[in-house]
């Protein structure tokens, strides 16, 4: 049951037959993923979000959190998760991520938390795709959907709460496996690194060198680029040009564009 326990988006439920079988409280479980300044809370129950929040306060359900903390009439309301981390997102594979076309760790993710940069500042600092981990709580969907495997969902801390009650405890010998094994990675990645000093002053000296300033553009030229991206958008978001980028077909990719630029 340790599923239906920590699950953050309530997609386990407990059915026990017969009931009483299984105690809930003789398992451990994690803290909430929410917090609320009960200061300005006044659980208005003729407002709807009001409403939500007092029905799936007891069980955790990240997309309502989302949208209780959003719309919170208040503000009182806000996620807090039990789980802390570091969302990395490989760099030096970045030229295998498709963002306009994939879109499957911004789709995916409860929190909104992965945006494509847009301005050239955002594109200079975060690349084809940036995490805004200011929301996230690290469940790992990302990780899970990208299919080129960019994305690492790294958890450090969880919030263990310990069980109400004592019990049987029929869980504890896979927990202290799963806890054992993430103490064990933690060891070895907690290693401490093997510096190569000259090779690193020498990439920095490159970097520097070739790192222009961004240009800053007029209005007029913000327009004729803004109209000239909406134009490429539309061009790739074409089925037909996908599948002959897909097949390397430049020829016919680069005529097609000088039609579709001229029209």
């Amino acid at each position: 049951m340790l599923c239906a326990i920590i699950c953050p988006n309530d997609a386990f439920h407990e059915n026990f037959f017969p009931e009483d079988q299984i105690n809930i409280d003789e398992f451990p479980s994690i803290g909430k993923f929410f917090k609320i300044d009960m200061e300005k809370c006044v659980e208005d129950p003729k407002n709807e979000i009001c409403k939500l929040c007092l029905t799936v306060r007891d069980r955790n359900n990240i997309k309502d959190f989302f949208k209780i903390q959003n719309e919170c009439p208040t503000h009182c309301f806000s996620i807090d998760s039990p789980i802390k981390g570091e969302v990395i997102i490989k760099k030096n594979m970045l030229h295998k991520c498709d963002p306009q076309g994939c879109k499957a760790c911004v789709n995916i993710c409860p929190t909104e938390s992965f945006f494509i940069p847009e301005s050239a500042v955002d594109v200079k600092k975060y690349g084809k795709i940036a995490c805004n981990e200011d929301e996230c709580f690290y469940c790992g969907a990302c990780e899970n959907s990208c299919p080129d495997d960019l994305i690492i969902v790294d958890r450090k801390e969880v919030d263990i709460i310990d069980p109400k009650k004592r019990g049987n405890f029929p869980w504890i010998h896979g927990w202290i496996n799963s806890i054992k094994e993430i103490l064990r990675k933690r060891l070895i990645q907690g290693k401490q690194q093997i510096e190569i000093p000259i090779i690193a002053e020498e990439v920095k000296k490159v970097k520097e060198k070739i790192e222009e300033k961004v240009p800053q553009l007029s209005d007029a030229d913000r327009k004729k680029l803004s109209e000239l991206n909406e134009k490429i958008q539309a061009f790739l978001s074409s089925p037909k040009i996908r599948y002959w980028i897909k097949d390397k077909k430049t020829e016919k990719i680069t005529k097609e564009l000088n039609k579709f630029l001229n029209k």
